[in-house]
């Protein structure tokens, strides 16, 4: 008996310790506002240890916040400490609506900013806008000062969702377009109807200028989400598409909408592309390349078991995770 009970004390306290190093309690928290909405969409760590929260604030000066709104919605910069304490702010916008969906730090130790803004030249903007939305990158120096900013459009809604600087310096930037050839876009949308959107991928280089760019999609609703830059010097696009065959589509869909991914070179020609779902909604919002030279893809599901869906859904919609090897096929 004596033995049992040390036995299961040793037991108990294995797993008492065990659950110590995998459920650790919270370090920090901190609300971060004025008075109106303000809508936190990427946070990305720095160098310093910190941490720089972009998204977009319809708030004047109030609670946290230093700056008044330019008009409706702005990019809200807020850099923090390793503890969470801000440290500064900036708001940067125009006189209607522009939010803010990525950030990266670039190798400056500066920042580099997207997404779409509906204003014409006012406040911090000094373009006019191309249509009712375009992208808007702006460059933003180690403590949120602007050193350079781009609006780049056609003549419908552009929207930018990630950005990341490449190797040679420049920037890679992934949204969907409802545009036709316009503006700053050299190709008609595959919707003659214009109702949906295309994925639609710009290459800039340091300065901010256009490079190359290149529509892609089918007949129906195409819209990326996330793109980065691989190995080889080409790029991962991923998103969400209801095409059937048709203007870049190679594939049938599985169901109501699903992942579709799509490999470039380094100029953006398609290399290969492929279709992930089941036969309910399926959106892929989150793309990386991994060290074995494949990729892991990230988003949600609804569908159950049925084509490339492996397992039933649990709920209304699920986390669902696919791993492919280097040529796109699922692992």
């Amino acid at each position: 008996m004596k033995k049992l009970f040390l036995l299961l004390h040793f037991t108990f306290g294995i797993l008492n310790f065990s659950f110590s190093q995998t459920a650790p309690g919270i370090e920090w928290q901190n609300t971060i506002g004025g008075s109106h909405f303000d809508y936190l969409n990427t946070i990305v760590q720095c160098n310093d240890g910190g941490f720089l929260c972009g998204g977009s604030s319809y708030s004047n000066i109030s609670g946290d916040k230093t700056e008044d709104s330019r008009g409706g919605e702005d990019y809200w910069l807020v850099k923090l400490n390793a503890l969470g304490n801000i440290q500064w702010q900036k708001t940067i916008g125009g006189n209607a609506q522009d939010e803010l969906h990525c950030i990266a730090q670039t190798a400056d130790g500066g920042f580099i900013c997207g997404g779409e803004s509906l204003s014409d030249s006012s406040g911090e903007k000094n373009e006019n806008s191309k249509g009712f939305a375009d992208y808007w990158v702006v460059k933003v120096d180690s403590t949120g000062n602007i050193k350079w900013q781009k609006n780049i459009g056609g003549n419908s809604y552009d929207y930018l969702y990630s950005i990341s600087q490449t190797a040679d310096g420049g920037y890679i930037c992934g949204g969907f377009s409802k545009s036709n050839s316009s503006g700053d876009k050299s190709e008609n949308n595959w919707d003659v109807s214009l109702a949906t959107a295309d994925y639609w991928v710009v290459k800039l280089d340091a300065a901010g200028n256009l490079q190359w760019e290149n529509t892609i999609g089918g007949s129906a609703a195409d819209q990326l989400y996330s793109i980065s830059q691989t190995t080889d010097g080409g790029y991962i696009c991923g998103g969400s598409s209801t095409s059937s065959i048709s203007g870049d589509k190679s594939q049938i869909p599985d169901g109501v909408d699903d992942y579709w991914v799509v490999k470039l070179d380094a100029v953006g020609n398609i290399e290969w592309q492929n279709t992930i779902g089941g036969t309910g909604g399926d959106d892929l919002y989150s793309i990386s390349q991994t060290i074995d030279g494949g990729y892991i893809c990230g988003g949600w599901s609804g569908s159950s078991i049925s084509a490339d869906k492996t397992e039933n859904n649990i709920g209304g919609s699920d986390y669902w995770v696919v791993k492919l090897n280097a040529v796109g096929n699922i692992q």
